[in-house]
C-alpha cells in the first residue's frame, strides 16, 4: 500500500506542477524535429502575428501520455503532440513556447488570446466546433479509438458490461471526450467532473468515486503502475462505443473562432505529417518513452 500511495502521490506532484502555468522559454522545446516544406502566403490574423513575432505559443495540459506528459525522472515536457507542435513551429520558422495549464483552461486561453493554438489531446466535439476553429484529425494508432473505465481491482467483478456502470459514481475530466461518452452512453451515471486526471485517480483510490472514464492508454498506464490497486475494464473488453463518432476520429488542434488562416496552414502540416507517417512514429516513440505497453 505504501508503494502504491507513493506512486499515486508522484503522479499528483508532477501533474500539479505541470498545471501551475510554467512557461517554457522560447527555444526549441523538442530537439531534432524536422519541418514540412510548405510556403506560407497571405497570412492573416493570429498566423500573421506569429510570423511577425517569431514565436508560436501553444497551450497544453500535460497529463495525457503519450500525447503530452511530464517525464517523471527528468521533469521534461514530452509527448507526440508536443513533437507535432515543434514540427509546426519549425515549419513556420518560429520559436515554440509552451504554456502548461489545467485541461479546462486550454480552450479559454485560446479564446482570450493567451495562446495561439490549443494542443491537448482534443477530439472533435460539436460544441467545440461551434466555438472554435478545429483542424483535421490526426492519430498515431487505432488505440486512440478506445476509451474505457478504470476501477479498483477489488470491484472489477461487479461490472461485466458497459451498462453495469449506468448509475455508479464516476469521474471524467471536464471538457474531455470521456465526459461526452459518459453523458451519451451512461445517462443515469452519477457523473462528477474534475479538473485533472490525477484528481480523479486520487478520488478512485480513496473511494470517493467508483470509476474513472479514461482513454485506453491512460487507463492501462494507471492500472500497470498501481501495484494491483486499479483495473482497466478494457481487460474485460468493456469500452465506450465510438461508432457514432467515426466521422470525427483522431485528435485535433484548436484555434480561436475566425482564425481560418492559421487552421488552413495547420491542415497542410497535418496532411504532410500523415503522408509521411510521422505522427505514428512520434506516437510509438512517446508511448515507449512513457512506459506504456
Amino acid at each position: 500500500m505504501k508503494k502504491t500511495l507513493a506512486i499515486i502521490l508522484t503522479f499528483v506532484m508532477l501533474f500539479s506542477f505541470a498545471s501551475c502555468g510554467k512557461k517554457t522559454e522560447p527555444t526549441e522545446v523538442i530537439k531534432g524535429v524536422g519541418k514540412a516544406d510548405i510556403k506560407v502566403e497571405n497570412a492573416e490574423g493570429v498566423l500573421a502575428e506569429v510570423l511577425k513575432k517569431g514565436v508560436l505559443t501553444i497551450g497544453t495540459s500535460p497529463d495525457f501520455a503519450p500525447s503530452e506528459y511530464i517525464d517523471m525522472e527528468t521533469n521534461e515536457l514530452k509527448g507526440c503532440e508536443m513533437v507535432l507542435a515543434q514540427y509546426v513551429a519549425n515549419t513556420l520558422g518560429v520559436q515554440l513556447v509552451v504554456e502548461q495549464m489545467d485541461f479546462s483552461g486550454v480552450l479559454t486561453a485560446v479564446d482570450t488570446g493567451k495562446v495561439d493554438i490549443g494542443i491537448s489531446g482534443f477530439g472533435w466535439k460539436k460544441d467545440r466546433a461551434e466555438l472554435y476553429e478545429l483542424t483535421h484529425g490526426y492519430t498515431g494508432t487505432s488505440e486512440a479509438s478506445h476509451h474505457t473505465i478504470l476501477v479498483r481491482t477489488e470491484d472489477k467483478d461487479k461490472y461485466n458490461s458497459l451498462a453495469d456502470f449506468d448509475g455508479v459514481h464516476i469521474n471524467a475530466q471536464a471538457g474531455s471526450l470521456q465526459q461526452m461518452y459518459v453523458e451519451d452512453q451512461l445517462p443515469n451515471a452519477n457523473l462528477e467532473l474534475v479538473t485533472t486526471i490525477d484528481q480523479s485517480i486520487l478520488n478512485l483510490q480513496t473511494g470517493k468515486v467508483d470509476a474513472v472514464a479514461l482513454a485506453r492508454t491512460s487507463a492501462t498506464q494507471y492500472a500497470n503502475t498501481s501495484d494491483g490497486m486499479f483495473y482497466s475494464m478494457l481487460d474485460k473488453n468493456i469500452e465506450f462505443d465510438l461508432s457514432m463518432y467515426d466521422d470525427y476520429s483522431g485528435n485535433v488542434m484548436a484555434c480561436k473562432k475566425g482564425e481560418t488562416s492559421m487552421v488552413e496552414v495547420l491542415n497542410q502540416i497535418i496532411a504532410d505529417v500523415t503522408e509521411k507517417n510521422l505522427y505514428t512514429e512520434w506516437y510509438d516513440a512517446a508511448k515507449k518513452d512513457a512506459g506504456i505497453e
